[in-house]
């Protein structure tokens, strides 16, 4: 086995459960070591240890420091996100953009499964999982904005979902409850919420961005990656996905921007949401809207990781923030991720409009992971 896959192996695995677990494969022998247990004892066997470990080079480390980033994950075309636009229509003149998502969730699998970049184990063992969630949104969090969306069509789109689909799924790995689930739930949950989650990220970095760039657009909207939208200049071009004029199609679009929100980003402007705060909200929002949708045993794992979070949130009120009287706090917080569930709720009739009159030409290969954005 080359030498750097099992550096890569011991950074990721050192001090894990898999030290004392036993051969996972048939296939593993003395030439090829397959699973993971077996790569992290050849490791020790080579004399690999912990204490060599760097972790002044961890960028997570400090909020001062941030992950890579490359100019090209904000803007262009999607590496990952695939279309394919018919010649010719099939059936009642009907012609379709066929949108392929296998490969962007082929890398968001891959991320859950190898899990956090950086091992939330070499932080302060008495960090709450809503700290290292915390630690991990900030360090992917641009700290300026003003990159502008001179126009927004079918690229654009793609690389927002990437943006949101990876994202998201980096943001979970830092979480270490979600990570003792079973790797096809992980998934189905990140399919499921990633655009609800982007929801409330929106607006948060849209409130974040009128205090930096002191703009008092109402129809700016923005990204935590420091990307800004303004509806009144940006060109929306969405011929790709309509053949209805954009005034049309545009009440549809729920998952764009919903001016019954702006009031909420007002008030978050107010409120000066901590970064602690703020991941507890994305939580409760993923999860609970999750629970709702799935029911079941899903139901279960998300009130699970809810209850987990809420404690460690009542914990920093408590210890950090001095503040055992929190309730008027939380009611306001909570106000936030009622509305945005409302949202949802009141455009889904919309949602249900658009599929019955094929308002919108395009077909997912994962219808599932639109559900309630109005395009599937």
């Amino acid at each position: 086995m080359p030498i750097i896959l099992l550096l890569i192996a011991f950074r990721r695995h050192a001090g894990s459960k898999y030290v004392k677990a036993t051969c996972q494969s048939a296939q593993c022998d003395k030439k090829l070591y397959f699973c993971k247990p077996c790569r992290l004892k050849r490791c020790y066997d080579m004399g690999m240890n912990m204490e060599k470990f760097q972790y002044n080079r961890d960028s997570l480390i400090s909020s001062r420091q941030t992950l890579p980033r490359s100019f090209g994950i904000f803007v262009g075309r999607s590496d990952l996100v695939l279309f394919c636009t018919q010649s010719e229509p099939t059936f009642k003149d009907e012609k379709k953009t066929f949108i392929d998502m296998k490969l962007l969730l082929r890398k968001a699998s891959e991320i859950l499964e190898f899990g956090p970049e950086t091992p939330t184990r070499v932080w302060d063992s008495k960090r709450s999982h809503l700290e290292k969630l915390s630690i991990a949104f900030q360090s992917q969090t641009s700290s300026s904005f003003g990159k502008l969306f001179e126009k927004v069509s079918q690229a654009e789109m793609s690389k927002f979902w990437e943006y949101y689909v990876l994202r998201v799924a980096k943001w979970l790995t830092y979480f270490e409850e979600f990570q003792k689930i079973p790797h096809a739930m992980k998934v189905k949950l990140l399919q499921t919420f990633w655009h609800v989650w982007g929801r409330l990220d929106k607006l948060a970095a849209t409130a974040r961005s009128r205090k930096l760039i002191k703009a008092d657009n109402k129809r700016c909207w923005a990204m935590s990656n420091g990307m800004i939208m303004d509806l009144e200049k940006t060109k929306l071009d969405f011929t790709w996905m309509s053949d209805y004029p954009l005034e049309n199609i545009y009440y549809f679009l729920a998952g764009i921007a919903t001016w019954d929100l702006i009031p909420h980003i007002d008030s978050m402007e107010k409120l000066e949401i901590t970064d602690m705060e703020l991941n507890y909200l994305l939580a409760q929002l993923a999860f609970s809207y999750a629970g709702k949708r799935h029911q079941g045993d899903i139901l279960k794992i998300c009130e699970r990781f809810e209850e987990i979070l809420a404690n460690d949130l009542h914990n920093y009120y408590v210890n950090e923030m001095r503040m055992p009287n929190y309730s008027v706090r939380m009611c306001q917080l909570m106000k936030i991720n009622s509305a945005i569930q409302r949202d949802i709720i009141v455009n889904r009739p919309r949602c249900e409009l658009a599929a019955l009159f094929n308002v919108f030409s395009v077909e997912f290969s994962h219808p599932e992971m639109f559900f309630d954005t109005g395009l599937a």
